[in-house]
């Protein structure tokens, strides 16, 4: 299957010769020309990497890159493909959370090296995340998608958060201020009823009980454990 690139990019030349080297690799491509164009698609949709220029018409490639780090919560490897050479640019925006930095004009073989090896570590966290053993749970934060068997569960961004973060911490005691800390950073200072409130509808929209082999057990005075079950 090929792996689904997006490339940003406003400038329609450099946007087909780029989609042209990639279409003869047998890559699946998907061109937007600004910001907000690659920022909706992402909301229904993901890919496997993600091209990125620095000037675009609307927001620049670095606000484009925050709000995909920071509010869609996607860690998909992002690689910049701008004219902005200066070594300032290059360490802020890997700082930022750019994967690689290519800068215009961008040669071809070498442009198709660097997107393999970006390629290759998304496919190996992807097949990390298929490895974990939460049956019949699947969880994926790339997309902060998860799944009861076949069927797709709606979660909002903190339900995502909190449940994956009860699974991957299965058989532990978490207490309710380290659980704020955790999802809500920041909002530490919440009241605990907050994590109460997500528990509850987690629970409830994933079916988390003994009918799914697992139990999300409320521990009076501390916290929340989640248990697996015997089948």
């Amino acid at each position: 299957m090929p792996l689904k690139v997006a490339i940003l990019e406003d400038h329609l030349a450099q946007s087909e010769m780029i989609e042209s080297w990639l279409e003869s690799t047998d890559y699946d491509c998907h061109t937007y020309s600004t910001g907000h164009s690659l920022l909706d698609a992402l909301n229904n949709m993901s890919f496997d990497i993600l091209l990125i220029d620095w000037e675009l018409p609307d927001i620049n490639g670095p606000e484009v890159m925050q709000a995909i780090r920071q509010d869609l919560h996607m860690d998909t490897p992002i690689i910049f493909i701008t004219s902005r050479d200066s070594e300032e640019d290059i360490v802020s925006a890997l700082n930022a959370g750019a994967d690689d930095y290519l800068v215009k004009p961008i040669r071809q073989f070498e442009f198709l090296a660097r997107l393999k090896a970006n390629s290759r570590r998304s496919q190996a966290e992807t097949d990390n995340i298929k490895s974990n053993d939460y049956s019949p749970y699947t969880f994926n934060p790339a997309n902060q998608q998860a799944s009861n068997g076949d069927k797709k569960i709606e979660l909002s961004s903190k339900e995502f958060e909190l449940a994956y973060y009860f699974f991957s911490n299965e058989g532990m005691l978490l207490e309710r201020k380290t659980i704020l800390s955790a999802i809500w950073q920041q909002e530490a200072e919440l009241n605990t009823r907050t994590v109460d409130t997500h528990a509850s509808i987690i629970r409830k929209k994933l079916a988390i009980g003994p009918e799914n082999g697992w139990r999300l057990k409320s521990v009076y005075g501390h916290g929340y454990r989640l248990e697996r079950l015997n089948q």
